[in-house]
């Protein structure tokens, strides 16, 4: 993974150096009727360009006249907080908020930037993306083997279904990519067979449409959003979509084989990480005999992720996959190493480890050594300065899982003890103890690779409902292991520790 703070640094440094020689030639102009001339990138090569939307968590930069002495800003009709120091006359830097309301969920929110100053207000039309639609399935009451006809009702099966420009069906799928990632190009005119006549669900996971006058024996529905597309596979015979049930690891690292179990693995077509960042096309993808098992390698890791979805000709299935804002710590974005090991051990990183695991997604940590007989106090290892994971907070504690990864170089020998602390410090912090670490597919020590190992959250805290009781004490993961009654030889690395909050 990635480490972008010190490119954000520099970029914020030369911005600031920006600010301050347009600042000194613009004193003295903050007395008149402030405007808003555009919103462009923080990168300072890019400042020619300017655009009408961003998404969530993006830094942008206002652009404008006398917004000098600005107040409050707010997007959306909510106020955001935003530091003074990065704001002149003429520019203003400043983060959209994760947890703002968007105007997809909120059609009656106003699609817009206001800078109050102390001499007037300032307005830009400017709109906040909401994720991109996710198109999972679609069902009908199909009447025995009849396929289904015009006019007839489907329930199309999504998630983040905001801000719908078109539902239609066509017997090309535009989303196609070949070998190199580009798009396929259609060899002939396309038709569109729009639907028109369908509702959105509350929760905007679901349309309820009336099919057009036109129905593909086989085909595609496509919706198209303000925030991007997404396509599933349609046949007007009953299909079998295929139903993920569970995945070996939602954050493997990069290398290692993942694999999703479930049913009706048949001909894949795809599997798509993201909003479209990573696409691994079926060629790649190996499928067992009966259809239940699925297995593929990451070419690359994501730089977003937040979702695997897997498309076959019968439909797609979706589920968790490389969610970066639930990591607490995994050394390259979040966390570090504090204090650790004893004078019969020694703590490693992926620059000193001895037995150091073939495949890796940068940093991780790790405890070497001898255990010692009589001696339970030998592999400690603290690791602070957590992210808080951004979880719902009426989340039940009993649906949320903490995940890490955990490569074992030596086979585990009876008597090993380990335990982890969360919350520590606080009146939530809750000791874990348990013999050996785990895959938590096969129950087993997989020895010579990494296993994504999974404790239940509440069996680390002590206290507490929900996620948002809690979710202020997750500033560390302190964990020790130990074998009082055999010597063992010890090389255990670990990474991505993370919540996961059960489907």
């Amino acid at each position: 993974m990635k480490n972008y703070i010190s490119c954000f640094c520099v970029a914020i440094v030369c911005m600031m150096q920006m600010l301050c020689f347009v600042s000194c030639k613009s004193d003295g102009d903050d007395g008149g009727q402030p405007v808003i001339t555009g919103v462009r990138t923080i990168d300072p090569e890019k400042a020619d360009s300017l655009f009408t939307e961003a998404d969530p968590w993006d830094i942008i930069v206002l652009v404008g006249h006398n917004l000098g002495g600005a107040k409050e800003i707010y997007i959306n009709d909510q106020k955001i907080s935003f530091n003074p120091t990065y704001a002149t006359s003429t520019h203003i830097i400043l983060s959209i908020p994760g947890e703002l309301k968007l105007v997809g969920a909120n059609p009656e929110l106003k699609s817009e930037i206001r800078v109050v100053t102390s001499h007037g207000t300032a307005t830009y039309a400017f709109h906040i993306n909401s994720p991109a639609p996710y198109l999972i399935s679609y069902t009908a009451d199909w009447d025995d083997d009849k396929p289904l006809s015009p006019g007839q009702e489907i329930r199309i099966k999504g998630e983040n279904i905001y801000e719908v420009e078109s539902l239609y069906l066509t017997d090309f799928n535009p989303l196609e990519v070949d070998d190199d990632g580009n798009p396929v190009e259609p060899e002939g005119p396309v038709t569109k067979y729009e639907i028109t006549d369908y509702e959105i669900g509350p929760d905007f996971d679901l349309i309820t449409a009336k099919l057009p006058a036109t129905v593909l024996e086989k085909g595609y529905i496509v919706i198209e959003c303000h925030s991007g597309s997404s396509v599933i596979g349609f046949t007007s015979a009953k299909p079998n979509p295929p139903v993920i049930e569970n995945i070996s690891s939602d954050m493997p690292v990069w290398g290692e084989p993942c694999t999703l179990f479930g049913k009706e693995f048949n001909d894949p077509v795809a599997i798509i990480i993201g909003k479209n960042e990573i696409t691994i096309p079926a060629k790649d993808i190996t499928v067992n005999d009966d259809k239940t098992q699925l297995t593929f390698s990451l070419p690359t890791l994501p730089e977003k992720g937040g979702r695997l979805i897997l498309v076959t000709e019968q439909g797609r299935d979706t589920i968790p996959f490389y969610q970066k804002s639930t990591v607490l710590i995994d050394f390259d974005s979040f966390g570090r190493y504090f204090w650790g090991g004893t004078d019969s051990n020694k703590v490693v990183d992926q620059t000193s480890a001895n037995n150091k695991p073939a495949n890796t997604s940068g940093k991780f940590w790790g405890i070497e050594g001898t255990t010692q007989l009589n001696n339970g106090w030998w592999g400690p290892l603290y690791l602070g300065e957590s992210q808080i994971p951004d979880i719902p907070e009426s989340t039940p504690i009993e649906d949320i899982e903490f995940r890490y990864e955990c490569y074992m170089h030596y086979p585990e020998v009876e008597g090993m003890e380990c335990w982890f602390i969360l919350c520590d410090g606080s009146d939530f912090k809750g000791q874990y103890t348990f013999n050996g670490y785990h895959d938590r597919i096969t129950g087993k020590c997989e020895t010579g690779r990494w296993m994504s190992c999974s404790i239940p959250l509440r069996n680390l805290v002590t206290g507490g409902s929900t996620y948002g009781d809690i979710r202020l004490s997750l500033t560390s993961v302190y964990l020790h292991l130990c074998n009082g009654l055999a010597e063992q030889d010890v090389a255990v690395y670990f990474d991505n520790f993370r919540l996961y909050v059960r489907q």
